[in-house]
């Protein structure tokens, strides 16, 4: 009885899992979801993120400085942020 159980509980297993794997091969890639989804979060790690953060980085370095000119300064952030494709993180500028 013990045999039957496993084997069914593998074949379930596998019924589930199957449709996930299946997807994989034929697209190369798997569906993006909510814990892989592309932000202009400074804090994520993914490329988008990475580009934001050193824009913000720059933005802050060069607000420090003692003849700093803040429309240029202002102007170089939203076109980094452009770039990046985040111009939401210099709507307040």
């Amino acid at each position: 009885m013990n045999k039957y159980a496993l084997t069914a509980a593998a074949a379930l297993f596998l019924a589930m899992t199957a449709p996930s794997f299946a997807f994989d091969a034929g697209v190369g890639l798997r569906a993006p979801s909510q814990a892989t989804r592309i932000s202009c979060d400074t804090h994520a790690e993914d490329d988008q993120a990475v580009c934001a953060s050193k824009c913000e980085d720059a933005y802050l370095k060069d607000q420090q400085g003692w003849t700093a000119d803040m429309s240029k300064i202002k102007s170089a952030k939203k076109a980094c942020d452009d770039k990046c494709g985040c111009p939401q993180n210099s709507k307040g500028l």
